[in-house]
């Protein structure tokens, strides 16, 4: 019995670098076996095994197995990605007749192409079967196949390396050459099981005692999930003795993009056994011992890569003292070893990155390990999504009497993507309000550097490509928590979890056109939506496992039923009245204002019921300048909308304190700095910071509104709940004890703009499922510029007047910005005066005390005031 197991590929790529649909096929003895299809990914996992029965007749010693990987395509064939012959002698030569090999896929003209294949062979003999007897080495690597790594089970015999970072890397192997050149590895990267020791040491002998010149570059580009607190963190690069520092950066994120260069002149032999460190400290610390974590790399293993370097690679940080600590962040490098005519490849950014496998892409110390979870999305439904196929058909239905479907002229599934890694639910046709009741689960390491995962609604296409309805992204920093961020507490971490609650959906305008449309890319979350497209109802939940697995399932039937006490609704009253319209520039149309939350008062969409939505039309006059204005005189046009939401006041009040908050605390850091400026005597600058902390404390001792009694909270609120009155407190406690001992100035400055930092990290708002208001300029029946509003902003709430919105009721001025910036240019298309109050329909009277003059009814679609 002959079994094979097919572990994963790496850097399988198409001729044209698309992210391939890749799946494997195994022929032995002309029986050919294939793998699943793994989509939208260059390094797939199969993990998949295959028998063959050999009949009792024993496996011969030059057998071979041939591999080959090719992308899946729907339509026409199916591309070749690359090959690989696996000779099975090393099988019958291991003592437990098993042996893994690392295999370099090559092209239709066996040359390589960069990917390599890891796959697993053992074979069970025969009863009474003759042992095999493996002839003598020969002198000469085996020309057959000198490209392949062998690992053989030697059954405890010899430990196989670890992966990448090891202390003792293998070492490159290179065929002998001419006396006058120096010898220089060629082998293809082994970047999950290296070659043993023993071949190791074999290698080493190939290797060049000539010196010459090399240079060793390093690019430093960002780091993620750093373990710490207020850090300002340097990487320190380490390489042939000599020791360069990046910039210092702040937060657990850092961007740094910068880049290194190493020169030495020295034989192959000694300088790829010389490591290179790359060592992450918090500059903050006064500690020697301020190393946050560390990645070890020998050169010769980056020479021993295509090209000789790692290209935009991620690093897991250990500590280098105790990797039982785990992980302390990653670092994203890319590092070069070139040697004497190399040519620095040209290093690309990824194009999508969101399809890069990042998890796959990790390369990982010995002994630190990362713990599997599962993230289950539950998608239950979604609603008012967008036409988005055309109507032809529908209108020669009506012709010949049948019901119309143009409100339904959508086929939508939910594609969901994270860490490199997509699944998508199924397809419910003709429905503009569908229910999918499926759980997508995603495997994922922890911690994971990954920070969002995209959710993407997307209309089927029979013909075409499916075209994207909107994109959506649940940032993991925002709906989870680390722990051991505050000294007074180290029980707020959480795993991420959101909802079940709805996310809205932006991106072009509804209206549904047969052309190309000018604004697609904002479906493609690719700058501001300009338009409402629906809502999508889901639910996140992680769960550490020890078997990560992809799989699509559906959902109990008690969870859908439960999960109706998060959408009752409540109706909400929306006014807003017009005081101004000014700055308008190439007036030639009448125009007019719409006003919409969410579906509610879209003025071109045939599906939603008429509202008041818009003002009456009007021409513009010439200001005599350069603009053109409304002339609206006393008589102001207000619009009145009425709507049904979820009522999420207890997250919108909690958003509203905490920004008034923060926004107090900037007001008062800006003075202290130009008091500073203009040279304050000290008892000045002593009186400022002393309001700024009693301001401080005042504000951050109110409390939140207590979501462990409302019904419809969910874990996420109360996670966040705890996590940030624990967060106040701690603030209140430091900012007492710092106005009532002799702290420097500085220093209170340093830790107010910590503060700074904080409360605007904790105004973030995951489940706000309340749409944004958005105000269009219309000239005609066309759309030519817009704003986009929170709607936290301009909400009344009955907890007083710290948790209603900043611009509640207030008169405001607002620059609209036209859909296609890019063609516009710095044109401000208008600037209007508006007074905006959303509130509850119970509590419509408060906006009568906003208000500054009589409101009269002139028709039952205009208002004015």
């Amino acid at each position: 019995m002959l079994r094979v197991f097919i572990l994963h590929a790496q850097q399988v790529q198409t001729p044209d670098t698309d992210i391939s649909d890749a799946y494997c096929s195994v022929v032995f003895s002309g029986v050919k076996k294939r793998t699943k299809v793994i989509k939208n990914s260059t390094n797939p996992v199969w993990n998949e095994g295959f028998e063959w029965d050999l009949k009792g007749v024993p496996l011969d010693q030059n057998a071979e197995l041939l591999v080959v990987v090719k992308d899946h395509e729907t339509m026409g064939r199916n591309r070749f990605l690359g090959e690989a012959q696996v000779p099975l002698r090393d099988v019958l030569a291991s003592p437990n007749l098993a042996a893994s090999f690392n295999a370099p896929l090559l092209d239709a003209k066996r040359q390589n192409t960069g990917g390599c294949l890891m796959l697993q062979v053992s074979y069970t003999p025969p009863p009474g079967a003759a042992p095999f007897i493996p002839p003598p080495a020969p002198p000469e690597p085996n020309p057959t196949l000198p490209e392949l790594d062998t690992v053989t089970d030697t059954g405890g015999e010899e430990d196989s390396e670890d992966q990448l970072g090891t202390e003792e890397e293998a070492e490159p192997s290179a065929r002998p050459s001419a006396p006058d050149q120096p010898s220089l590895p060629k082998r293809p990267p082994s970047h999950v099981l290296p070659a043993s020791r023993r071949r190791k040491s074999t290698s080493r002998k190939l290797l060049s005692n000539k010196p010459q010149d090399f240079q060793i570059r390093v690019r430093v580009i960002e780091g993620r999930q750093l373990s710490g607190v207020n850090l300002k963190s340097v990487v320190k690069v380490t390489a042939v003795g000599q020791t360069k520092r990046t910039r210092i950066r702040k937060g657990n994120g850092p961007f740094f993009d910068e880049t290194f260069f190493f020169n030495v002149f020295e034989s192959p032999v000694e300088l790829f056994d010389q490591p290179i460190f790359l060592t992450v400290v918090d500059s903050r610390s006064l500690r020697t011992d301020s190393v946050i974590g560390e990645f070890r790399v020998d050169v010769g293993t980056i020479y021993a890569e295509p090209r000789h370097c790692f290209l935009r690679k991620w690093l897991l940080l250990s500590d280098p003292e105790d990797f039982s600590v785990g992980a302390r962040g990653y670092l994203k490098v890319s590092l070069y070893v070139l040697g004497p005519g190399d040519e620095a490849p040209v290093e690309k950014k990824e194009a999508a990155e969101e399809k890069e496998d990042i998890e796959g892409n990790v390369f990982k110390p010995p002994g630190v390990a990362l713990r599997g979870a599962h993230f289950s999305l539950k998608v239950y439904r979604a609603e008012d999504l967008p036409q988005m196929d055309d109507a032809v058909m529908d209108s020669v239905k009506q012709i010949f009497g049948f019901e119309s479907q143009k409100k339904n002229l959508v086929d939508p599934f939910v594609e969901v993507t994270f860490a490199g890694k997509t699944l998508c639910s199924k397809i419910v046709e003709k429905n503009a309000n569908p229910q999918w009741n499926q759980i997508v689960t995603l495997p994922a390491m922890f911690p994971s550097m990954c920070e969002r995962m995209r959710i993407r609604v997307m209309d089927w296409d029979r013909l075409t490509h499916n075209d994207i309805i909107g994109t959506s992204y649940l940032s993991m920093s925002k709906i989870s928590a680390p722990g051991g961020e505050l000294e007074v507490d180290d029980g707020l971490g959480f795993l991420p979890t959101f909802g079940p609650c709805y996310i809205n959906l932006y991106g072009s305008p509804r209206e549904f056109t047969g052309f190309p449309d000018p604004y697609e890319d904002l479906n493609s979350g690719k700058g501001e939506g300009v338009a409402y497209r629906g809502r999508l109802l889901v639910e996140l939940e992680t769960k550490l496992v020890d078997y990560v697995e992809q799989k699509l399932g559906d959902i109990p039937a008690d969870d859908i039923l439960r999960v109706e006490k998060f959408l009752r609704r409540r109706k909400y009253n929306l006014f807003a009245a017009f005081y101004s319209a000014t700055m308008l520039q190439g007036v030639g149309d009448a125009v007019q204002f719409e006003v919409s939350i969410g579906n509610y008062g879209n003025k071109f969409d045939n599906t939603c019921l008429p509202l008041a939505s818009t003002t009456q039309f009007s021409r513009a006059v010439f200001d005599g300048c350069q603009y053109y204005y409304l002339p609206w005189g006393n008589v102001k046009p207000v619009v009145i909308l009425s709507s049904y939401w979820e009522d999420c006041g207890h997250r919108t009040d909690a958003q509203n304190l905490l920004a008034r908050a923060a926004d107090r605390l900037a007001a008062n850091l800006e003075l202290v700095h130009l008091a500073q400026k203009a040279q304050r005597s000290a008892s000045a600058l002593d009186s400022l910071v002393a309001q700024m902390l009693d301001e401080l404390m005042v504000d951050c001792s109110q409390p939140l509104v207590d979501v462990t009694q409302k019904p419809n909270s969910t874990h996420l609120d109360q996670y966040l709940y705890h996590f940030r009155t624990t967060n106040l407190d701690q603030m209140v406690q430091a900012a007492l004890k710092m106005k009532h001992e002799d702290s420097d100035l500085q220093m209170v400055l340093d830790q107010a703009e910590d503060w700074l930092s904080r409360l605007k990290s904790m105004v973030e708002e995951p489940q706000n499922s309340l749409p944004d208001v958005v105000i269009w300029m219309l000239q005609g029946d066309r759309r030519v510029a817009y704003a986009r509003l929170p709607a936290r902003e301009v909400l009344f709430s009955r907890n007083g007047a710290s948790c209603c919105g900043k611009n509640c009721g207030r008169l405001q001025t607002i620059f609209l910005k036209s859909p296609q910036e890019e063609v516009a240019g710095p044109r401000i298309p208008a600037q209007i005066r508006v007074r905006l109050w959303l509130g509850l329909a119970v509590d419509e009277k408060e906006f009568n005390q906003t208000t500054e003059g009589r409101l009269s009814v002139f028709a039952e679609t205009v208002s004015q005031i």
